[in-house]
């Protein structure tokens, strides 16, 4: 019976470990570039807007590829997980979410509303880390917001339960705002503000989210992944070559001798 319970009780604890894991993994694309690129690349797992030259920029196989892999019209909206910056400065972006392929574009021709991420770069010498916890009475109506001042406020059904926060903000006005960056519902990354929480008529931040007028063309770098695996495969067979001939060339002569 001890036995038993002993095994189930490991059982918890190994399955506890496992779900504390995987919600820490990334996966990580199959993309043939970013495998051989991928500690250059910085993961983003953001959806951008398509603002094209003349309403549409292309999907390329790879940073350094002029094989077109799809075209991709102005105001449609995609997922990009990684972005690669190539030796000219130019970002590029990978989407994973076009007609089930992957592909590279230019971050010039792709445009992200000002939201939460937009707030927290923005802002991020002015954010400071602090941890603490906002007491919560379940009648209290509260409301949590995409970043201060953004006015879109959603009510937050806390049901008593307290909101764990670990960095803070100090608004224009004074108002105290709490990150918060999850919540026991599966809601996660979101702000309140701590002085005022049921507060529907906040004081709405001013910020630039025009769309840019996008470049005709960029300064590109030319030069395919596969190039440089065909090079180095034939260097390789070269290699292969050159050593079997002077394997041979040197007992094969004693061979005969």
């Amino acid at each position: 019976m001890k036995k038993g319970v002993g095994l189930f009780l490991l059982l918890i604890c190994f399955y506890i470990q496992v779900m504390e894991v995987s919600a820490d993994v990334i996966f990580e694309p199959q993309d043939i570039f970013y495998k051989h690129h991928a500690n250059e690349c910085e993961y983003v797992n953001h959806f951008f807007i398509v603002n094209g030259y003349e309403g549409k920029t292309e999907l390329y196989k790879s940073p350094l590829s002029g094989k077109v892999k799809a075209v991709m019209k102005n105001n449609e909206e995609h997922y990009i997980s990684y972005v690669y910056t190539d030796i000219k400065g130019n970002e590029w972006g990978l989407v994973e979410d076009v007609e089930d392929t992957e592909g590279w574009v230019p971050m010039v021709y792709m445009f992200s509303h000002y939201g939460r991420d937009s707030f927290l770069e923005e802002y991020k010498s002015q954010i400071k880390k602090e941890e603490g916890i906002v007491a919560v009475d379940s009648n209290e109506k509260m409301y949590y917001w995409t970043y201060p001042g953004s006015g879109d406020p959603y009510n937050v059904k806390t049901e008593g339960h307290p909101l764990n926060y670990d960095r803070v903000f100090i608004d224009e006005e004074g108002l105290k705002w709490a990150y918060v960056n999850y919540y026991y519902m599966g809601w996660h990354s979101f702000w309140i503000c701590v002085d005022d929480p049921s507060n529907l008529n906040l004081p709405v931040r001013e910020v630039d989210d025009e769309m840019p007028e996008p470049p005709e063309s960029i300064n590109r770098v030319y030069g395919d992944v596969t190039v440089f695996v065909w090079f180095a495969a034939g260097l390789a067979a070269v290699l292969v070559i050159v050593t079997g001939c002077l394997i041979w060339g040197i007992y094969g002569k004693r061979g005969k001798v």
